[in-house]
């Protein structure tokens, strides 16, 4: 036995075994770290496989900082490109970002999930914490069942606007059934997840009239953006009061944002020749919709994003960057976090002690990281938009900031300048991309140390603000 023991060949194993299990141990102890470092990798294998001559239409291969931008840009559901996607990218390129784009939207820790419970009967605690670290708003005993509300109701809305769009433009388009088929495919879930990666150089312009075809997409955009939190509680609790504060104030603060953006765009827009100027008056109410629908960071546009006043455009930099729905495929700092934010002021204003909504009292845990996920997300803008700026001084500083904010809330609207910006230009929007893809709290207590239990208080004082 002790000859054994000391071979070589069991002593290197004995070694890799254990800095294997420390490795892992050290991964699950800080769960919070899986987030950011899946998503690079997976972005950087991405990035990889479009790179390969056979990923392009002309063969000639991919600078690596344009793969890598198209990677990360669909793996975080933005839509951001360098290049014209239909007609840069080959069959294997289209697939490869569509692949991406459904990773990116389930969550990479939602596949996790689902690769750990097809092997494994049992979940350890730890490692379902990490699992469920990317998401807000799961808990560790809720992941199972969501994981299953996932799966079947991301396939299940995606095949149904897939045959949908499949029909209407294999009959109403004369494409080919199999032209229809992929078109159909990849738009549905490019639309459901958020992504706003369209097989047309103009996106969707073609289609700014076609309520046909857009109804459906601003649908999936809808469901994909609200958050499986809410539909889970929706379908559990069957009933408004039953249903919890979270799925209560994100769906009233989505509902009257879309509303709202929609009727501010079709007034800011009515008469600009360059949108809706020349479209008839449904087309007017579709598209202002449809703005407003893809504003909440889809991504997709029916009319030209560079030819928006300035009002519109400040109106869709905003929209943008509340975005939609905790858990969802949406990016944005989130309407129930701005929600909760306008709630503690209005209790500061009425000078009551506790932020209350709906009879129920919001923790004081809760406002603190919904002010801290906006003031983060608002500092991060500013600051990498003001350095955007000074790399790519040939480009408008509206048009820049824009770029900022879109990459940052992973929306993918774009004045139309994306591919004028220098490589350096495209790494921040790059670094932008992952940051807001995986959150700025997620991100920043990554990179943080372990917080240590605190068993005492220094004395207060009052500090004058404002």
């Amino acid at each position: 036995m002790a000859e054994q023991q000391h071979h070589p060949e069991h002593l290197v194993e004995r070694i890799a075994v254990g800095t294997l299990d420390r490795l892992v141990n050290l991964l699950f102890a800080r769960p919070v770290q899986i987030v950011p470092v899946l998503f690079f990798f997976v972005s950087l294998l991405g990035a990889l496989a479009l790179s390969f001559p056979a990923a392009t239409e002309s063969g000639q291969g991919t600078p690596f900082v344009d793969a890598w931008f198209t990677a990360v840009s669909a793996l975080c559901v933005t839509g951001l490109s360098t290049l014209d996607v239909p007609n840069h990218w080959s069959g294997m390129g289209e697939l490869t970002i569509l692949i991406l784009i459904q990773l990116g939207g389930l969550g990479i820790m939602s596949a996790s999930v689902l690769i750990v419970a097809l092997f494994s009967r049992t979940m350890g605690f730890g490692i379902r914490r990490g699992l469920a670290a990317e998401n807000s708003g799961i808990t560790p005993g809720n992941v199972r069942p969501l994981l299953r509300i996932i799966v079947v109701f991301t396939i299940t809305f995606e095949a149904a606007v897939a045959a949908w769009l499949c029909l209407w433009l294999w009959l109403g388009y004369g494409q080919t059934l199999s032209e229809a088929g992929w078109n159909g495919l990849f738009h549905a879930v490019s639309s459901f997840n958020n992504a706003g990666f369209a097989l047309w150089s103009d996106n969707l312009m073609g289609f700014r009239s076609d309520w046909l075809f857009l109804t459906p997409i601003m649908a999936a955009v809808v469901a994909g953006g609200i958050g499986y939190p809410v539909y889970r509680d929706m379908w559990t609790q069957r009933g408004w009061k039953r249903i919890s504060l979270h799925g209560r104030l994100t769906l009233l603060g989505y509902a009257f944002l879309l509303i709202a953006g929609a009727v501010l765009f079709i007034l800011l827009e009515w008469d600009n020749p360059e949108t809706m100027g020349t479209l008839e008056p449904h087309a007017h109410v579709l598209n202002g919709l449809f703005q407003s629908v893809t504003s909440r960071t889809a991504g997709f546009n029916a009319v030209n994003i560079g030819g928006l006043t300035d009002q519109s455009l400040m109106l869709t930099s905003i929209l943008m960057f509340i975005g939609g729905g905790s858990a969802g495929t949406a990016g944005g700092v989130k309407v129930a976090t701005i929600v909760v934010i306008l709630l503690i002021i209005w209790s500061e204003i009425r000078g009551k002690p506790d932020v209350e909504a709906f009879g129920r009292r919001i923790g004081e845990h809760n406002q603190r990281r919904a002010i801290s996920v906006v003031a983060l997300a608002a500092l991060l803008v500013m600051n990498m938009g003001y350095l955007l700026v000074a790399l790519s001084p040939h480009i408008a500083a509206r048009d820049a900031m824009f770029e900022a904010v879109s990459a940052f809330t992973t929306t993918g609207l774009s004045t139309g300048v994306t591919a004028q910006f220098t490589d350096p230009g495209k790494y921040l929007l790059i670094f932008l991309m992952l940051v807001g893809r995986v959150g700025p709290i997620t991100l920043f207590a990554a990179l943080a140390s372990r917080g240590k239990p605190v068993f005492y208080h220094y004395p207060k004082e009052e500090v004058l603000i404002g």
